[in-house]
């Protein structure tokens, strides 16, 4: 049944002087006091009260359909790769240590690039002796020789920086996170080595909604367990694995969000939980059936089983400006209020009016505490 039928239904019932019959489970307090002048509220039920209920029933889609593993990443990182075809004759960094920058973390075997930087210099030191010679001779002889002179110098400066390539440095000061290769180990040019990265600060990419997502603006995380304050440094389109969230807010956007890790507090793979992220089931619900608790967070009223509970929710985007979508521990089979003549508590019991008066006429008590079985689209309305 749709909610405007349910709607429908439910004013029937009121002008037809019909209502759910409540057995209170829980102890109820006194009716609510009020100040001189001011609008009393619904009043509390009691055992025995006839109340009347809107409601209908809830889609519940599982939070799996949106849920985004969000991690801690360094603010830079690198894989160090072989500059060249070689075999590993030094590999001592390890895993979680420091180094600074142009520290050296792997080693490749320099023995034909030593020997190719020593004939270099040979070569070197001949165009030299070469162009000395010449120093006599036409201005042809001269301009040869100097630019034999000039090419040996090029290929000795090029025979060291091959030497110098043989050693694999840490680009910037930072953290050894993995080594990927071992001594004796021969690798292709290309091949990563190690893995630097540099946890100074943290940042983590996080779906925000649009009109939160200012730059330069502090934003609360969740850091596994710990609540903490992060800067967002930029604002991107949606990221392409947060798309899904498109469907329960507004307007959102990508945020980058970067903490501060001087002290080293964070470690880079820490999970990060952020509330549009939801971790419990998400409903679509009527406006009207969102109340305030007095810690500050919001509820829905469900009938579950014959039975009133308060979920705690969070409140995700709207739909149009009636219904809104909110994420909480709903179960299949719930069925949310969005209306009623009194104020129900957590556990309140309800019974069908119609199972009651027909239990008085024939003197047998309705089983169990349930619904009955529904026989008419009436039913849908009252327990």
């Amino acid at each position: 049944m749709s909610r405007q039928q349910i709607a429908i239904v439910g004013a029937c019932l009121a002008s037809c002087g019909l209502a759910l019959f409540a057995e209170n489970v829980l102890a109820q307090g006194a009716k609510p006091e009020t100040k001189a002048g001011a609008k009393a509220g619904p009043p509390i039920a009691a055992e025995g009260d006839q109340v009347i209920v809107q409601y209908e029933a809830l889609h519940v889609d599982p939070p799996h359909k949106y849920k985004v593993t969000l991690a801690l990443e360094p603010i830079r990182s690198v894989v160090l790769t072989a500059p060249f075809d070689g075999i590993i004759s030094k590999a001592e960094a390890r895993p979680n240590t420091k180094v600074q920058a142009q520290a050296e973390v792997a080693r490749l075997d320099n023995t034909t690039a030593q020997l190719k930087s020593q004939i270099a210099d040979a070569a070197l030191k001949i165009a030299a002796a070469e162009q000395k010679q010449a120093a006599d001779k036409d201005e042809l002889q001269k301009t040869i020789a100097q630019s034999r002179l000039e090419l040996a110098k090029a290929e000795s400066e090029l025979a060291k920086y091959r030497l110098e390539q043989t050693i694999v440095r840490a680009p910037y000061a930072g953290e050894v996170q993995r080594v990927l290769v071992s001594e004796g180990q021969f690798v292709r040019a290309g091949d990563p080595l190690a893995l630097v990265v540099d946890t100074s600060r943290v940042s983590v990419e996080v779906p925000l909604e649009r009109a939160q997502a200012v730059q330069g603006k502090s934003l609360p995380l969740k850091v596994e367990s710990s609540d903490v304050d992060g800067t967002i440094e930029s604002v991107l389109p949606l990221g392409e694995r947060f798309a899904a969230l498109r469907d329960v807010f507004d307007s959102i956007a990508s945020a980058i969000v970067v903490l501060d890790n001087s002290a080293g507090k964070f470690k880079a793979g820490q999970t990060v939980y952020v509330p549009l992220i939801p971790r419990q089931p998400v409903a679509e619900v009527p406006s009207s059936a969102i109340a305030n608790v007095p810690d500050g967070n919001r509820k829905v009223q469900v009938i579950r089983h014959a039975v009133v509970r308060d979920v705690p929710i969070v409140v995700m985007g709207g739909v149009g400006i009636n219904r809104l979508f909110v994420s909480g521990p709903f179960a299949d089979g719930d069925e949310v209020i969005y209306e009623s003549s009194h104020q129900l508590g957590d556990g309140f019991k309800l019974k069908s009016v119609a199972a009651t008066a027909a239990a008085s006429n024939t003197g047998t008590a309705p089983a169990g505490t349930g619904p009955t079985p529904p026989t008419t689209p009436t039913k849908a309305v009252g327990f």
